[in-house]
């Protein structure tokens, strides 16, 4: 059986020698999306025996499910300490040296499992802690918004630098639907815009195969797209918070997060549409300014990096996959979600700036990196084509 045709809990777990001449494993025991889940996530904490446990939240997420969560422990016998990390000078919780130090010396040394309840930068945060800690820790997923749950790296700020540290895989992620489904919209939206983006990293994992030779596993590469292909297909009914499609969603987030582990590099989920967001996010973070939810950005970025290949069609060494840039563009739109810098309140000096110095962002071969190496002026040019068709309008 090939990756592709595979179920999340057949892949959760699996040591599998592939066909591309590597061996892929997952070091995650179990995935349960589902409206028993937070139900099922007490019982499971329970059979693993582990006593006393930290459940780590924000005072959203510990709001919306941890409260809940800690009782259910409770209920369970579990000895269970419960840290909610503030936000400070009303600014949203950041995963930054400040708020991983304060949470890390509010740690019981005696835990012996660490539980976020919440998304992204909560599951960051608690993956980081239980790591230097030595123990193991699972998610609570509130929120189907990114697709670092099954990740085994944490994106941090630290000196007001965006930073990937190298942390573990979650035992088991769970997902109980009433709350995903029921997340603030910016939240399902995020978390499709996230999902659709691979559509260009699989175009640019190929370009970077074609033209530079690199390492390429085909049943991931078809994994991803199944998964991105499942997830297109329920975004019209994203709107009415339709249960196939937050699980679709959900499912296709860790799915992505697996694929990246299987891979053991963020290659199969991650190409230039992410890297013009990173550049706008540091940017920000220089500032002292909120910024976007990563995945609404990396929409954004998806259209803007399809627009560039729509221009240098001509101009690249070898073929690469057609990607209908307004198809794109239809199915964010429909779904509600944003589709032009402005809306995630990008300058057109950064955006400019992006296009030119994006590929600084990563060592992965993309677009990008081809023209800033090797046609700069071409880039310069289409740099200013594109400030003109999203600013000029």
């Amino acid at each position: 059986m090939k990756l592709s045709e595979m179920t999340i809990n057949e892949l959760a777990g699996i040591s599998y020698e592939c066909s591309c001449g590597r061996i892929h494993a997952v070091d995650i025991e179990t995935v349960d999306i589902s409206y028993e889940a937070m139900e099922n996530a007490a019982v499971y904490v329970k059979k693993l025996g582990k006593d006393p446990v930290t459940v780590i939240c924000d005072e959203n997420t510990y709001r919306i499910a941890g409260k809940d969560f800690s009782k259910l422990l409770k209920a369970e016998g579990i000895s269970c300490f419960v840290h909610i990390i503030k936000g400070k000078n009303g600014l949203n919780v950041a995963p930054n040296d400040a708020c991983i130090g304060e949470t890390l010396v509010s740690m019981k040394p005696e835990s012996e499992f660490f539980i976020a309840v919440g998304s992204g930068v909560i599951n960051d945060i608690t993956r980081q802690i239980s790591y230097k800690m030595g123990a193991e820790y699972m998610v609570v997923a509130t929120a189907p918004s990114m697709d670092g749950y099954a990740s085994v790296t944490s994106s941090l700020i630290l000196s007001n630098i965006k930073k990937s540290i190298q942390g573990q895989y979650p035992r088991a992620i769970f997902g109980p639907l009433t709350i995903l489904k029921n997340a603030p919209y910016n939240m399902l939206t995020a978390g499709l815009g996230d999902v659709i983006g691979k559509y260009n990293a699989l175009r640019e994992w190929k370009f970077g195969r074609d033209y530079k030779g690199e390492h390429y596993c085909p049943e991931i590469a078809e994994l991803v797209e199944k998964v991105v292909d499942k997830c297109k297909a329920g975004a019209d009914s994203l709107r009415s918070r339709n249960d196939d499609a937050i699980i679709n969603i959900m499912e296709g987030l860790v799915l992505a997060g697996m694929a990246m582990g299987l891979y053991q590099n963020t290659r199969p989920a991650s190409g230039a549409e992410h890297h013009i967001v990173h550049y706008w996010d540091v940017d920000c973070i220089k500032h002292g300014k909120e910024h976007e939810l990563h995945g609404n950005s990396v929409g954004i970025g998806t259209v803007v990096i399809c627009r560039l290949f729509d221009m240098m069609h001509d101009e690249l060494p070898v073929e690469v996959d057609a990607l209908d840039s307004n198809d794109i563009i239809t199915i964010l739109i429909k779904a509600g979600c944003m589709t032009t810098p402005q809306e995630a309140g990008i300058s057109r000096s950064l955006f400019r700036e992006s296009i030119l110095k994006g590929h600084t962002m990563s060592s992965k071969y993309t677009v990008l990196t081809y023209l800033s190496n090797e046609k700069p002026a071409v880039l310069e040019k289409a740099a200013e084509e594109l400030c003109s068709e999203f600013y000029d309008k």
